[in-house]
């Protein structure tokens, strides 16, 4: 009796604590010439805030079912803690000096918190958790004495993270009272939640706030979150992919903190790269000041140059903001003109370690290595096949479309001369981003859908995204490309030779004859190739059932309901189902 009597007492404080705890977040204050540091500081609270509710319910707090198996002792004196910084005006000043007071919560401000959220990150996340903010909410209704709240009036950037951290830490301690499983799972779902409130984020400041957020995080997954807050933040800034509800900032109040890559149009001559022709590919290597780069080039019509320098130029902006590894893209040097022969070039740097000083790169592409490397392990195609939905989910965090993933555009670099192994073995290396399009009517028309010159590519575009009647590009539309290129990995050979063997014979010759006579013809897709019983059996005997999965959760994508363009369920999903694949 005593043993149930102390773990019902230790339960008990436990409760009280949490419950504090959610009352003093919901109304934790700052004066308003805090500006964006008060702004971060609210933020940083409803992440915590999320994380706090989301152990609650885990542990059972939230039905009145607690878990036995928990250290409650151990929890109640973690929350005493959280609730001692959240609550006590006087451990604040005492722990970090800091300018704070408490003052008595006004009953019409209470029920008004009881209320969702109507802006701000508060309003995303309880968009994307309205479960959590019911039982936020329910906690404020039914908390029946005075509330106390803090009201932070300095301005002190440093200290004010600080606090965040230690918040941050103590909820740390009481996730770590979890089983591993159950941790590794709430950090995938905080993740999730972070690239979805930054995906939905309609503003450069509300991205800009879980950049600055994350900002001194060092788990990998939280710098690579961060870099998407950044490019989120560049991407509506110039306009580019624009959902109707985001909004391009017009003052320069509007971008306080935000540096923008400086554009570098690049004025020396390019010069071949030892000996090797020049403008002959489409990707190719070049010197430019004494050094080797690689250029890609895109093709115009000399009388359509004006009309497309904005958008390469943008492209080029969009490009040098993909600082994180991530992305999977080399550095970009910036924008190339050559009017003479109508080439718009994007202009990147080779990687450069002590280890690669000096070394002479050459470049294969994915679709190279599949005609010339005959056996390749399923353990490295699976890897491949993870590092391009890990990029893919990185673009759409940011909002931005790749609107071209095939895999002639995925490259690997390797000292001239190395094997075609060791190539495959290197960084995969993603290229061939189409044209970013700004946010007026006109480019909307113009560079939405930008055609390719090479029918085959077509083999690659959603079926709503071929011929004259295709629909704007969508997310969607890169998950197909994405599911394509997996196909690719699985049978380990260019898309068009899979659908010649298992939907249309000699396909390959009837696209060239096409091509030749400016023809259209109808091309197959993902959807009448998984019809084939056969294909599906192939598929899952090379590769099993968690691949299979993906790549029809990928081709079978639907189009997003009206405000739900921002979501990154199949991503998300994909990328966590190709981590499960273990060979």
């Amino acid at each position: 009796m005593e043993i149930a009597a102390a773990a019902l007492q230790f339960t008990t404080v436990a409760v009280n604590s949490f419950r504090a705890c959610i009352l003093a977040i919901e109304f934790f204050s700052t004066a308003q010439h805090m500006g964006a540091d008060g702004d971060l500081f609210r933020t940083g609270l409803e992440f915590e805030k999320y994380r706090l509710l989301t152990w609650a319910e885990k542990v059972g707090l939230l039905g009145d079912n607690e878990r036995q198996t928990l250290n409650w002792q151990l929890a109640g004196i973690i929350l005493k803690q959280l609730e001692s910084f959240l609550t006590s005006a006087a451990t604040l000043k005492g722990r970090y000096s800091l300018d704070v007071t408490e003052e008595e919560v006004q009953a019409a401000e209470e029920a008004q918190h009881a209320l969702a959220p109507k802006q701000g990150i508060a309003k995303l996340i309880a968009r994307l958790k309205p479960n959590l903010r019911t039982t936020a909410g329910q906690i404020i209704q039914e908390h029946n004495s005075p509330i106390k709240r803090i009201r932070w009036a300095a301005r002190d950037r440093g200290k004010l993270k600080t606090f965040l951290a230690e918040i941050s830490g103590l909820i740390g301690k009481l996730e770590f009272l979890l089983d591993s499983t159950e941790r590794q799972q709430e950090k995938e779902e905080y993740d999730r939640l972070l690239r979805e409130v930054i995906s939905l984020a309609t503003t450069t400041a509300e991205a800009g706030q879980i950049k600055d957020f994350l900002e001194d995080h060092q788990k990998r997954s939280e710098r690579s979150i961060n870099a998407a807050a950044y490019l989120k933040q560049v991407r509506l800034v110039l306009g580019a992919d624009k959902r109707d509800d985001e909004i391009t900032p017009k003052m320069a109040s509007d971008t306080i903190g935000l540096k923008m890559p400086k554009l570098s149009i690049l004025g020396r001559s390019l010069k071949p790269w030892n000996g090797a022709p020049l403008f002959e590919q489409s990707l190719e290597f070049a010197t430019y000041r004494t050094k080797q780069v690689l250029i890609q080039w895109k093709m115009v019509d000399s009388t359509q140059w004006e009309r497309y320098t904005k958008q390469m130029k943008c492209l080029a902006v969009f490009l040098m903001s993909l600082s994180d590894r991530s992305f999977r893209s080399l550095p970009c040097m910036g924008y190339y003109p050559y009017q003479a022969q109508s080439r718009h070039g994007i202009v990147y740097s080779m990687p450069e370690t002590d280890d690669t000083e000096g070394t002479d790169w050459d470049l294969r592409t994915l679709r190279d290595l599949m005609k010339d490397q005959t056996f390749v392990s399923l353990k490295r195609r699976i890897e491949l096949a993870r590092a391009l939905a890990e990029t893919v989910l990185q673009l759409h965090t940011a909002g931005w479309l790749h609107k071209s993933l095939r895999s002639e555009n995925i490259i690997f670099l390797a000292p001239r001369g190395s094997s075609d192994k060791f190539f495959l073995n290197s960084e995969p290396y993603v290229f061939g981003y189409e044209y970013a399009r700004s946010d007026n009517g006109d480019a909307a028309l113009a560079f939405t859908q930008l055609p390719d010159t090479e029918l085959e590519a077509d083999l690659y575009r959603h079926p709503a995204a071929r011929g004259m009647g295709r629909e704007t590009f969508q997310k969607r539309f890169d998950l197909y490309a994405m599911a394509c290129v997996i196909v690719e990995l699985v049978f380990w050979k260019p898309l068009v030779e899979v659908f010649a063997v298992y939907v249309t014979e000699n396909l390959k010759e009837l696209i060239s004859i096409a091509q030749s006579q400016n023809e259209v013809i109808e091309l197959p897709d993902l959807k009448e190739l998984f019809e084939k019983e056969e294909v599906a059996k192939v598929f899952r005997y090379h590769a099993g059932d968690v691949l299979l999965d993906v790549v029809k959760l990928c081709f079978e994508a639907p189009k997003a309901k009206e405000g739900d363009e921002g979501l990154l369920s199949e991503q998300t999903t994909v990328v966590e189902r190709l981590g499960w694949c273990k060979v």
